[in-house]
């Protein structure tokens, strides 16, 4: 396994371990996605201690992650919305190489405190399909959902199949 730390580089910012302030900035919008507000820093480094390093630890494998902490401009670009956790540096969207996103979700589910956990752009019978959206912040509620490709409707729980109409 190797899980070498993000923070072995000297012009990075460690928000824990494993993951940097890099980490969770990068975007593909091509836009500008730093952040210098200290509360945001500080959400970011509870997330990336609270869900991203157990989620490793347990996996044994470097975590892909595709979208952390959103600027105004990136999260308007990738038609996010204001209300974002994204916007706080309460959230992250990831996989887990080697691993579905239902397996991973279904971990998170069982044994970690967060605040959402969402099986995102699923599709049935596609089990490496979609991302993992998990947000931690000062009121965890564990709210569970489940948003399948092509749908606008957040469905409770983690589903495989979207409930019969």
């Amino acid at each position: 396994m190797n899980l070498q730390s993000a923070c072995n580089q000297k012009s990075s910012t460690c928000l824990s371990i494993h993951f940097s302030l890099a980490d969770l900035t990068k975007t593909g919008t091509g836009l500008a996605n730093s952040v210098s507000d200290p509360k945001i820093i500080n959400n970011l480094k509870r997330i990336a201690e609270h869900i991203l390093e157990p989620v490793q630890q347990h996996f044994k494998k470097r975590l892909i992650i595709l979208s952390g902490y959103r600027s105004p401009a990136v999260s308007k670009a990738v038609n996010g919305s204001d209300r974002s956790q994204h916007s706080h540096g309460e959230a992250v969207d990831f996989t887990v190489p080697g691993h579905t996103v239902v397996e991973v979700a279904n971990w998170i589910e069982s044994n970690l405190v967060f605040d959402q956990l969402i099986l995102e752009h699923f599709l049935p019978n596609s089990p490496n399909s979609g991302w993992v959206y998990c947000s931690y912040s000062q009121a965890n509620r564990r709210n569970v959902l489940t948003k399948f490709k092509g749908s606008k409707i957040y469905h409770p729980g983690l589903l495989i199949n979207p409930p019969q109409k």
